[in-house]
Formats: structure tokens, C-alpha cells, sequence
């Protein structure tokens, strides 16, 4: 009997023993969830931002309840507290500002419903109604509209010009009277655009352009005159646009008119005869900015058909720009001395008729609320 009280001692203390180190292990606490009164975890406790987050539900429940019940003073009560003491995500905002709204509307608070209708749409522009919504907060959203207010687009295309003579000077009896041009290139912009009314917008395109310009004219049955030139022009369009925003808006056609300024960066050429039966050495290219009207201007207009997809839309852009002044400076007409008298060549001035086809894409930025009748209610 002593023997076994002895063992059943030592079978205790080895237990006791064994719990106490179990309970002082660093870093493993009896109760894992526990948090101390006044103590805070800096937000990153999950039981205090579950607690949060049930608590806003609840109150986003009972401001639901309480308009439900036709009870709207209380239910604005509700809805003073959740703005004054709790942050809200996009969606519970939303949903908050419904029923605010639909509070407001139905104590005939015409100015404050208004305007949490524009703040919701501000929010989301592109929220259409159904009839899980309160009829009063359908009835005051029903009375505007938003449109883009600011957006920003990247277009990139293609172009061909047809030149339009003002002088052809021939040194040489030519065997034809105009020459032959081929004039092409391509382009990329970026545009920032500014919509004051719906249906009206004005943009800034800086636009980046090259031009590759062959010039060809037989000179005799078995010589011809080679003319090869690449240049560089950055524009500045400014336009004005009117869409055709009616109905549903996803496909809108859109017309467009304005201006620019063209200036050019750099020019290159190189000019040969080639004879037939005859070897021809081709020149490396020169640079030639000098002979050039480096400031243009010109006048543009052209279509769009724009495909909207909530805040990106898509487009294409066919137009033409017409130059004011010629390309090649008259002043400076006899200053290439390689042109004059080695290969008998007075640039030709001419004026660009250019058209284009771009495609690009375009962001709306900001969007802007607008009543229908110039008031909410």
C-alpha cells in the first residue's frame, strides 16, 4: 500500500511538472484569441475587424429595416451615426447612400436627395436601376445622366498625302509636266479631351509623324530622276466634336473640325539619275531642315465611331488635314546647291492634303452629374 501511494505521488508530480512546462512555453498562449481590455493590436487583430465590420453590417441592416418599416426619421437617425463613426467600403457606400437617399426623398427633402443622387452616380456612373430599389430612390435617380468630363486617349494609324501644286520648276526639259509623288507615313498621338455639354467635347492631340516622300520624273526615254526624302513632324491638333449620344450610347458616331500646328523635327534626302543600262550609285542621305517651312498650319476634320465599355472606349478615326503653307520654303529654293547643280532640281512647292486612319482606345477619367431638366425633382 505504501509502495503503490508512493508511485501515485510520483505519477502526480510528474504531471504537475509536466502541465506547468507545457503552460510556460514561450509564444503559446492558453487562449489564442484572447485581447486584453485596453490593449490594441494596431487594426490587426481579426477579432477586432471582424467585430467592425459585423458591427457596420448590423447598422446597414437595421437602416434597411427601419425605411423598410416607413420609419425614415429613425432610419436617417441610423444613417447620421454610420457617417459620423465608421468607414465604409464602395460597396456598403452605395448601399448606404440607396437608402439614404430613398429616407430623404420620401420626407420630401427634395435638396438632400438630390444631392446624394449625384454622389452616387459620381460613384457609379453606370448603375441602372431594377426594382429591388426603393421606387422613391429609382424616381429621383431617373432624372440625370452622366457623361465623361475628362478623359485621355492613345491613337496610333497610318496616312497617305496627295500634294497639292502650287510651282513646279524643271531646269531640264521634263518629258512629263508634274512629277510623280508618293507620299506616306504613319502616326501616333495622345489626346486629352475636355467634354463641357454631352453631345460636345474639345480636345489636345500632341500627334508624332513620319513621312516617307518619293519623288520620280523621267527626264528623257532612258534617264530618270530620283527623289527620296524621310521626315519628322510633331503636331498640335486642336478639335472640336459632336457625338451622337442618344439611347443606349454603346456604338456612337461622332464628326469633328479644327486646327494645328506643325512643325518639323528633321528631314533627310537623297537625289540621283538613274539611266537605264547604266550603273547607279546611290548617295547616302543629307540632312535638309533649312529649305522646309518648318512651321505649318493646317485645317482638319474628320469621323469617329466610338465603342463604349463603361469607362474604356474604343475607336476608329478616319479624317484629313489640309497644309496652309507649302512644304518646301520658296525663299530657300535655290540654297541646296547639291540639288541646283548637281542633279538640276528646284523643290517643288506644293501644299499636303492629308488623310488618315487611326485606331486607338480612351479612358474616361471623370464623370460628371447632370439633371435632365436642369433640377432633380
Amino acid at each position: 500500500m505504501k509502495a503503490f501511494i508512493k508511485i501515485l505521488i510520483v505519477l502526480l508530480s510528474v504531471s504537475l511538472t509536466a502541465e506547468a512546462q507545457v503552460d510556460t512555453l514561450k509564444d503559446l498562449p492558453l487562449f489564442k484569441n484572447a485581447v486584453s481590455v485596453g490593449m490594441s493590436d494596431e487594426g490587426n487583430s481579426l477579432v477586432s475587424q471582424n467585430t467592425v465590420a459585423d458591427t457596420v453590417r448590423e447598422k446597414l441592416q437595421t437602416l434597411f429595416e427601419l425605411y423598410s418599416a416607413g420609419k425614415y426619421w429613425e432610419a436617417l437617425e441610423v444613417s447620421e451615426d454610420i457617417h459620423k463613426n465608421y468607414h465604409l467600403s464602395k460597396k456598403e457606400n452605395l448601399y448606404y447612400l440607396k437608402y439614404t437617399l430613398a429616407a430623404h426623398k420620401d420626407l420630401e427633402n427634395n435638396h438632400q436627395a438630390d444631392s446624394l443622387a449625384k454622389i452616387y452616380l459620381q460613384k457609379d456612373p453606370f448603375y441602372s436601376t431594377d426594382d429591388s430599389d426603393p421606387v422613391t430612390f429609382r424616381e429621383v435617380l431617373s432624372n440625370y445622366y452622366t457623361k465623361p468630363k475628362y478623359s485621355v486617349w492613345v491613337a496610333a494609324g497610318s496616312f497617305s498625302v496627295e500634294p497639292v501644286f502650287d510651282t513646279v520648276r524643271s531646269i531640264v526639259d521634263p518629258k512629263e509636266k508634274n512629277p510623280s509623288y508618293e507620299i506616306t507615313g504613319f502616326s501616333a498621338q495622345i489626346g486629352f479631351e475636355f467634354r463641357p455639354l454631352k453631345i460636345l467635347s474639345v480636345s489636345l492631340s500632341p500627334t508624332l509623324s513620319r513621312y516617307s516622300i518619293e519623288r520620280t520624273m523621267e527626264r528623257t526615254d532612258i534617264a530618270t530622276f530620283h527623289y527620296y526624302e524621310t521626315s519628322s513632324v510633331i503636331a498640335l491638333p486642336f478639335r472640336i466634336e459632336a457625338g451622337w449620344y442618344f439611347g443606349r450610347e454603346i456604338f456612337v458616331p461622332s464628326i469633328y473640325a479644327g486646327a494645328q500646328v506643325k512643325y518639323l523635327l528633321r528631314s533627310k534626302y537623297n537625289a540621283y539619275t538613274e539611266a537605264r543600262g547604266s550603273y547607279t550609285d546611290i548617295p547616302d542621305k543629307q540632312v535638309d531642315n533649312d529649305t522646309k517651312n518648318r512651321l505649318n498650319y493646317s485645317v482638319l476634320g474628320g469621323v469617329r465611331l466610338n465603342y463604349n465599355r463603361r469607362r474604356i472606349t474604343y475607336f476608329a478615326d478616319i479624317g484629313a488635314s489640309y497644309d496652309l503653307k507649302t512644304y518646301n520654303d520658296a525663299k530657300t529654293k535655290y540654297s541646296n546647291g547639291e540639288l541646283l547643280y548637281q542633279n538640276l532640281y528646284v523643290p517643288d512647292m506644293f501644299k499636303m492634303l492629308e488623310m488618315y486612319y487611326r485606331f486607338g482606345i480612351k479612358v474616361n477619367l471623370q464623370y460628371k452629374v447632370i439633371a435632365k431638366y436642369g433640377y432633380g425633382y
